[in-house]
């Protein structure tokens, strides 16, 4: 597998965090950043009693001052710096800062989180910048099969009489499930091209990062994608959407054969009869269906269509084929036949709310049932369904980005699901849940 040099980069620092304390890893979660009065308790509690008395447990408490959130970086910073100005303090956060199973537990214990977190970054001797590095994976069940992204993030500090420590802390863990988010709900194909996965970080990156930065404090990310491993013969991981092709380009012949069932009346035949003459198009010939196939999950058709063909191609024949995946399916295992589902994800939006800035993102699918395919057209199909996504669309690119961002999961959830209620017939029923929705909103 091939790594770049930011990729060593990332590793670097992070396997140098106890060594200069100039990087830590970042997946401390939000709430334990959020503490207001950190404790600790279970594995934290145990290794703090076994490595320090409680005297010096409480010289390490006495740091935690009350509200220490809301000063300001430079206030937290004068405060700590006048407490610890003793040869006492100086050895025991040293010890602190150096000891390993402390370390371990800085995602799960809160006094943990407090030392590497913030009292080291804040008040080390190079405060002003701090870099932290994290990693995300895909959720495939085997992790050897899991794809990978690794990044850094460099908060540097440009005036800290006006960043208060809740904001610097809020931006850490914006800026880390913000990278987080990056590997949710991806398709296998994304995954396995590095070169797809990469155009959309940096696209990303670069949406993000005027967001969080101000100017009092500003964020730097550097990151690494290791792709998941396709399933080729000698093991490589292909470069560009060629090299991950398992079969040649659709041709003009499959394209012509496939859009003779383009009939001028198609829009009102029965579903029934439609996907009967794609099932038979398919079984004549299953090479040139995978190789158009193939073109549609990599969008890498190589033959001039028109709108109107392309939409035929892309919508039309794309549900019938679902349709009949399922079908064939259920007559395989001679089990009920279950709907068939289709995958959204919208595009990130960016904005302010409270005068904080953010961004939100939407991911969610849904299925349709139809009950008697006999009963309703094509046509009817099509509209519903492309009605409903067009709807949802509509309403993430028009909704001023301060409301969506005001908003829960259960609020998109609801809108939603009252979209696919309008579009459902007697015919077909439009249906989402809450299950099937991931509403992304960090600010």
């Amino acid at each position: 597998m091939k790594k770049s040099m930011v990729g060593f980069l990332v590793i670097a620092l992070c396997l140098g965090m106890l060594a200069g304390s100039g990087a830590v890893a970042a997946n401390a979660p939000s709430d334990v950043l959020a503490t207001s009065n950190p404790t600790s308790s279970g594995d934290g509690a145990s290794v703090l009693a076994s490595a320090f008395s409680d005297e010096e447990l409480q010289m390490l408490r006495a740091l935690q001052f009350h509200d220490y959130r809301h000063m300001t970086i430079a206030e937290f910073q004068n405060k700590v710096w006048e407490m610890t100005d003793t040869p006492e303090y100086s050895e025991l956060l040293s010890r602190f800062s150096k000891d390993e199973a402390l370390y371990a537990l800085r995602d799960s214990d809160e006094t943990a989180a407090f030392i590497y977190y913030v009292l080291v970054p804040l008040t080390k001797e190079k405060w002003q910048s701090h870099t932290y590095c994290g990693a995300a994976s895909s959720d495939f069940p085997t992790g050897q099969d899991n794809a990978r992204l690794e990044y850094t993030y460099t908060l540097t500090i440009l005036a800290a009489d006006k960043v208060k420590v809740k904001d610097y802390c809020d931006t850490c863990v914006n800026v880390r499930d913000a990278m987080n988010s990056m590997m949710l709900d991806r398709m296998q194909e994304q995954l396995q091209s590095e070169e797809y996965m990469l155009a959309e970080l940096k696209t990303f990156v670069d949406g993000i990062l005027p967001h969080f930065q101000t100017p009092e404090l500003t964020v730097a990310i550097e990151y690494a994608y290791f792709p998941l491993s396709a399933a080729e013969e000698d093991g490589a991981v292909p470069e560009d959407k060629a090299a991950h092709r398992t079969t040649p380009h659709g041709t003009e012949s499959d394209y012509r054969s496939l859009l003779a069932l383009k009939t001028p009346d198609y829009r009102e035949m029965s579903l029934a009869d439609f996907n009967a003459a794609l099932f038979h198009w398919a079984d004549e010939d299953h090479e040139r269906m995978e190789r158009i196939d193939e073109d549609g999950r990599w969008d890498d058709c190589q033959v001039p269509l028109s709108e109107d063909e392309r939409s035929f191609v892309e919508l039309t024949v794309f549900l019938s084929g679902m349709e009949n995946g399922q079908a064939v399916r259920s007559a395989y295992t001679g089990k009920t036949e279950n709907d068939p589902w289709h995958y959204q994800q919208l595009p990130p939006r960016f904005g302010a709310s409270g005068g904080r800035s953010g961004y939100c993102a939407l991911y969610y699918h849904f299925s349709w049932h139809i009950a008697d395919k006999e009963a309703i057209t094509v046509g009817e199909r099509d509209r519903q369904i492309s009605g409903m996504m067009k709807a949802v669309q509509d309403f993430w690119n028009e909704t001023d980005t301060e409301e969506l961002l005001k908003m829960a999961e259960v609020d998109i959830v609801a809108k939603l699901q009252e979209i696919a209620a309008e579009y459902s017939t007697s015919n077909i029923t439009l249906t989402t849940s809450e299950d099937h929705v991931q509403f992304e909103n960090i600010k």
